[in-house]
């Protein structure tokens, strides 16, 4: 009665705390400056309420309010009715200055009990979220800067950007085998109209190992501040990343092809009714793409302790029987639990010493992680048989790994094991016996004729062998033969090795041909008539082209640079300056109308510049 008594008063007690009455406050976490906003206050159930109180504070001002409004549901599942009540409370508000703010708690009488909400927060920046940005220009990528914690976020982009990609790390500087999260988001601006999205491009993340962790079918927007401005931002996608090598690894960037509506006026005559039923918009193909980005990899400290598995995180390790009571020729496992936070997918199996009248086999791995691969437990299976009785003791299975946030090699090992064989049916069974075959019972030899067997007696017959086939002629040349062959492969491999260590050579190598498949694809947006994609495509091309040959980076790409280093590489100074005058045609070309022949004509320059810088 005193058990019952006791589970029941947690029981009460959760009920009266569910029962209880309270408000519910609702209310955007970001506004502008110049926004009026909503505020609600809700009551659940059919509670009585009285004596509501609230006031904005001095930090907003009241622009519409209070409304009061009740609202009630019916539902019928199975011939149970269920019925829901809310009483609630609007209010309209706009701020009267930036900066982060608390609403004060509203306070009400509901059932005869006080009743009071909790304090919502609220940050109001400058940069308005309905602010007018001109259409005509092209979007500009926004910059990045490193965040607090050691990663990247998006700074306000410059004027006229009305969407863009930003791609942010949750570390730019780590150690091998550190993870790293990445977020690819999609901003735009809320009067921005999305119709779709084409033609993207992920990252391939070189020298890492990656893990997809989100990728939407539909992606969602929120509202995210940006600098001093508001903007909806969506997430593309989310990588779990971890490096495995060292040094300085580039990120390529993302890309992707946004259909955008814009408008662009109402067509005249009628009246005033049909005109508004004729506004006119335009899809607008704008690619928008990410930065890339370099994270700086360092390798592991040496002086690694004995058991180290590759771990980098914090983890702990535990072990255990399958069974707790063994007999001789038996089947049993070990099973040893790696769990915690970090690399957990790339650790490796831990060391275990058997006794040695212990057979151990082939160890089998589980893994149960989360959907980052990051967080999580590997458990390492190791199947045994012990060949003869009495007590054993398995060592502590050491285990070590690197804690990052400490910077310190962290060793952990597990209690020993002690197993306790009982003779098996088979009875004992020498050590010195044949290897053991699973689910065969080995029994002693049992000698059934004499110690020796009688001498045969009589003249022997001897007969020739067939010959050799090692030491022939045939065997020589054979031999010759692939030993030409492998000095030949061995050359070729070396000679193939070399090349891909020579990265400028290999990137020069390629930058004709990667240029010429670019002008391709430019060539033919300029047959269906899209003039911005065609125009972007080739200033693509041409860049690509210098920073292949010429191994420049793409911060240091400007027109006197790249005329500089073009003569510098003995390319005559009329064609060095034709070359910098195709990038500034197609920069004047995305905001000038064009034709079809422009188009054309710049094609065919391009080509031939190339084709000339290339020879």
């Amino acid at each position: 009665m005193k058990k019952l008594f006791l589970t029941l008063i947690p029981l009460l007690a959760a009920a009266l705390v569910h029962a209880q009455p309270t408000i519910k406050v609702e209310a955007p976490n970001l506004v502008s400056l110049d926004e009026q906003f909503r505020v609600a206050f809700i009551i659940e159930g059919e509670s009585k309420t009285k004596d509501f109180q609230w006031s904005p504070g001095e930090d907003f001002q009241l622009v519409w309010g209070p409304q009061r409004g009740s609202s009630t549901s019916i539902s019928m599942v199975n011939g149970k009715t269920t019925k829901s009540v809310q009483n609630t409370f609007t209010y309209i508000l706009m701020p009267k200055k930036a900066g982060s703010f608390r609403l004060p708690a509203a306070t009400a009488t509901v059932d005869g009990s006080p009743v009071t909400s909790r304090a919502a927060s609220i940050e109001v920046v400058s940069g308005g979220a309905s602010s007018s940005l001109p259409q005509a220009q092209a979007p500009s990528q926004p910059s990045q800067t490193p965040s607090q914690d050691g990663g990247t976020a998006a700074q306000q982009p410059r004027s006229g950007t009305d969407i863009f990609m930003g791609f942010s790390l949750s570390k730019t500087q780590a150690v091998v085998g550190q993870p790293i999260t990445a977020v690819l988001k999609l901003y735009k601006h809320q009067r921005t109209s999305l119709a779709g999205f084409e033609g993207a491009k992920f990252p391939t993340f070189n020298g890492f190992w990656s893990s997809e962790v989100e990728a939407p079918s539909n992606i969602e927007f929120h509202r995210e501040k940006v600098g001093d401005n508001i903007y909806d931002a969506a997430v593309i996608r989310t990588w779990s990343i971890i490096p495995q090598q060292t040094g300085r690894l580039t990120i390529d960037p993302a890309e992707l092809v946004c259909l955008v509506n814009e408008y662009t006026g109402r067509s005249g005559g009628g009246s005033i009714f049909d005109s508004f039923f004729e506004d006119q918009f335009t899809t607008v193909r704008k690619r928008v793409r990410s930065r890339a980005y370099v994270v700086d990899v360092s390798p592991l400290p040496g002086g690694a302790p004995e058991g180290f598995g590759g771990g980098v995180g914090d983890f702990r390790v535990t072990a255990k029987l399958s069974k707790d009571s063994l007999k001789t020729h038996d089947a049993a496992s070990l099973l040893v639990t790696v769990a915690g936070k970090g690399n957990v997918s790339l650790l490796e199996a831990p060391k275990v010493v058997f006794p040695p009248d212990f057979e151990s086999y082939d160890v089998k791995m589980t893994q149960n992680v989360d959907r980052t691969g990051t967080t999580g437990s590997k458990v390492f299976e190791y199947p045994f048989i012990p060949r003869t009785h009495g007590e054993f003791v398995i060592p502590p299975v050491k285990y070590a790994y690197y804690n990052p946030a400490t910077g310190k090699y962290v060793s952990a090992k597990t209690d020993s094991l002690h197993v306790k064989v009982a003779l098996g049916e088979g009875g004992a069974t020498s050590l010195e016996s044949a290897p053991a075959v699973p689910g065969v019972d080995r029994r002693g030899v049992k000698d059934l004729g004499a110690d020796i067997r009688f001498i045969k007696t009589g003249t022997p017959s001897f007969s020739r062998g067939e010959s050799f086939f090692v030491g022939s002629k045939a065997f020589g040349l054979i031999a010759g033969v692939l030993v030409l062959l492998a000095a030949a492969l061995w050359l070729s491999l070396r000679g193939m090795a070399r090349r891909r260590a020579d990265v400028r050579g290999m990137r020069d190598r390629k930058a004709t041909r990667m240029a010429l498949a670019r002008l391709k694809e430019a060539d033919g947006y300029r047959k269906k008539g899209l003039s911005s994609a065609f125009y972007e495509e080739l200033h693509r091309s041409l860049l690509g082209f210098v920073s292949d040959k010429l191994a420049m980076d793409m911060a240091e790409q400007n027109k006197d640079n790249i005329e500089t280093a073009l003569q510098e590489r003995g390319i005559d100074s009329a064609l060095a300056a034709e070359f910098t005058s195709l990038l500034d045609a197609c920069e004047q070309a995305r905001y000038a109308p064009v034709s079809d022949g422009d188009m054309g004509t710049l094609y065919d320059k391009a080509v031939t510049v190339i084709s000339s810088i290339a020879s």
